[in-house]
């Protein structure tokens, strides 16, 4: 058996050169926008052809076309930027909104603190005040030290519309609850004199002081220093005249019981 000549899987004609049809990628249309060097270049790679320089291939477009093509690029490029243009507007919009809600939030934490803040000063004077007005009602002694000289009632042929507490020059005298002070000067026969009037009305007089350390129209606390035990005036020693006018007229009556119904009594 005469061996045949293996033919392979290929068949006479199927490599043929000549008269090749060269098939352009649809790419490359007249449609289609491209350099001429690069369209000769995809040509050769696809093709696999060779082409001479002095006749370079060219995919010219008509004027048309390539104002079309212009046209279509400027506008995909206005596409782009009116996209960035407005996602940078968005954001910026957003940054502002967030920046206005935060700030609306801070000030409504400001506004939250201040009204807490108020609140905890009006409750905390309100609680000064009350504690004022009660220290205010309190009563205390005229006079820390000293001993009773002369009582209230007849003396002399005359009426001793007062006290006397005996104590040296310079014992401090006392406020005996919150008052204003209607006189502070030099009065004959009492001479340096204060007058207080109360929160209730009362009235004091303290006479002969040596000193007076307020003037008129202060207004003093329980324990305040208003002056000190002296000599002065119609006097025959160091001593303070206490008087009580209970109504805050020229009706003085006996301090002892007062004094005691107040425990403050002295001497």
């Amino acid at each position: 058996m005469t061996p045949q000549k293996y033919q392979g899987r290929h068949h006479a004609g199927r490599h043929r050169n000549s008269g090749v049809r060269v098939r352009l990628p649809r790419a490359l249309t007249s449609s289609f926008v491209l350099p001429t060097a690069a369209a000769v270049a995809l040509v050769v790679t696809a093709t696999g052809a060779s082409v001479a320089e002095s006749a370079p291939l060219t995919l010219d477009l008509s004027g048309q076309q390539a104002a079309i093509a212009r046209t279509e690029q400027a506008s995909d490029q206005a596409t782009v930027e009116d996209i960035t243009t407005r996602r940078q507007a968005s954001g910026i919009q957003a940054a502002v909104a967030r920046g206005r809600a935060e700030a609306k939030d801070r000030a409504t934490r400001a506004a939250q603190r201040k009204a807490a803040e108020d609140a905890a000063a009006r409750a905390k004077a309100a609680a000064a005040r009350a504690k004022a007005e009660r220290e205010g009602r309190r009563w205390v002694t005229a006079i820390h030290s000293g001993r009773l000289t002369s009582p209230f009632g007849p003396r002399w042929g005359k009426n001793h519309d007062g006290i006397d507490i005996g104590a040296p020059t310079g014992t401090p005298i006392y406020a005996m609850s919150k008052g204003t002070v209607i006189l502070s000067g030099s009065v004959f026969s009492f001479g340096n004199k204060v007058e207080i009037r109360y929160w209730d009305g009362t009235v004091s007089w303290y006479g002969h002081m040596s000193r007076r350390d307020v003037s008129t129209g202060d207004t003093v606390m329980p324990g305040e220093q208003v002056g000190l035990v002296g000599n002065t005036g119609h006097s025959f020693g160091s001593h303070l005249h206490l008087e009580i006018h209970p109504t805050g007229g020229d009706n003085p009556i006996n301090p002892a019981p007062w004094l005691l119904a107040k425990g403050i009594m002295v001497g």
